[in-house]
Parts: structure tokens; C-alpha cells; sequence
């Protein structure tokens, strides 16, 4: 069963604005980026609940704005006020308490494998090193601590450690080729 329209829609309402970090740049956008991750990663013969996923999806990256995750917190409230049944919203608490350590459940661990990949491969690499460059860390420095992305046995499904794997093996190739040719160039 997947999350009425209604529903997902009250809820995208409420958490949009959360989304926007102190710099005021909004990143909602994450949420579809993860929504395509797990696309990816599903297995079609593991059942998920539908529901939990959208729920984890979207609360996910709002959590620390959202004060306590215990009962009777402004979580617990909202997803009450919008008629969740009191199991969905314990649900709810407890993955998204648990969600990158401790993932328990398919749903769980899709969305911990999916903000796994979301770290790893080039591209993250890449923005790993812009943001260093925004702290004025200098180049030399930025690539020697450069990250390649969580490490393979991080994830918990199938298909998340093998595109895990893949895309920590193209970043660590990246990092090396990047290193070596600013190493020729300063000589």
C-alpha cells in the first residue's frame, strides 16, 4: 500500500521548508535523487512497504529540525494529526532513529544504501572537493584527504555494495589520475 496523495502532499509541505540549509539553498531535491537511488537498489521480489519508504524518504534529512523522535515529540504529533495509525507512527520514529547506523527492515536499509551512494563515486568525490575549496583548504591538502565514499561493507543490500564498490573503485581511480597530474604540474 503506498502513502495517499494527500498525505505525501501535507507532509512535502511540511518538511520543503526544512530542507533549506542555513545559507538558505534549498535541497529537497535530495529526496528525489534518493527516490531514484532506491529504484535502483530494489530488488523486485523483496516486499516493501511502500508507505514506511515514502515516509522515511521524505522525513529523513529534517530529523535534527524536528526535535525529539520519542513519543509525543512534533513528529509524533504531525503524523498523528494527519490520521497515521499509531503503529506507522512508531514505525516511522524508530527508522528514522536508526536509519544510518542500524537500519532494520528492507525499507531501512534501501534508504541507508541509497544516502550511501549518494557519498560515493566521482561526482561526490567531486563535490568533496569543491566544498574543501569553498573552506580555502589548499589543493595539495584537499587531495590527500580526499574520500573515495563509504566502503563496501556499509551496505546492506545486494545491488547497493556492488554500485558501492563500483563507484568507490572509479572515484579511488579518479583521485589517483587528479593526484598525479597535479603532482606533474607542480613539479
Amino acid at each position: 500500500m503506498s502513502l495517499p496523495e494527500d498525505v505525501r502532499r501535507r507532509i512535502e509541505e511540511m518538511v520543503r521548508p526544512l530542507y533549506a540549509g542555513l545559507d538558505g539553498v534549498q535541497t529537497f531535491d535530495r529526496v528525489e535523487r534518493l527516490r531514484r537511488q532506491v529504484a535502483g537498489i530494489a530488488e523486485p521480489a523483496e516486499p516493501v512497504d511502500v508507505a514506511l519508504l515514502e515516509l522515511l524518504l521524505l522525513l529523513h534529512g529534517v530529523v535534527d529540525r524536528l526535535g525529539s523522535l520519542a513519543p509525543g515529540g512534533r513528529l509524533d504529533l504531525f503524523l498523528r494529526g494527519l490520521g497515521l495509525p499509531e503503529e506507522r507512527v512508531r514505525r516511522v520514529r524508530s527508522g528514522l532513529g536508526r536509519l544510518r547506523e542500524t537500519p532494520q527492515g528492507s525499507e531501512e536499509q534501501l534508504l541507508h544504501d541509497a544516502l550511501l551512494l549518494e557519498g560515493s563515486g566521482v561526482s561526490a568525490a567531486a563535490e568533496r572537493l569543491l566544498a574543501a575549496g569553498r573552506k580555502r583548504t589548499a589543493l595539495a591538502r584537499a587531495l590527500a584527504q580526499l574520500d573515495p565514499g563509504p566502503a563496501e561493507e556499509r551496505y546492506r543490500t545486494a545491488r547497493g555494495r556492488a554500485l558501492g564498490a563500483a563507484r568507490r573503485q572509479a572515484a579511488l581511480a579518479w583521485i589517483e589520475e587528479l593526484r598525479r597530474k597535479v603532482a606533474e604540474e607542480n613539479g
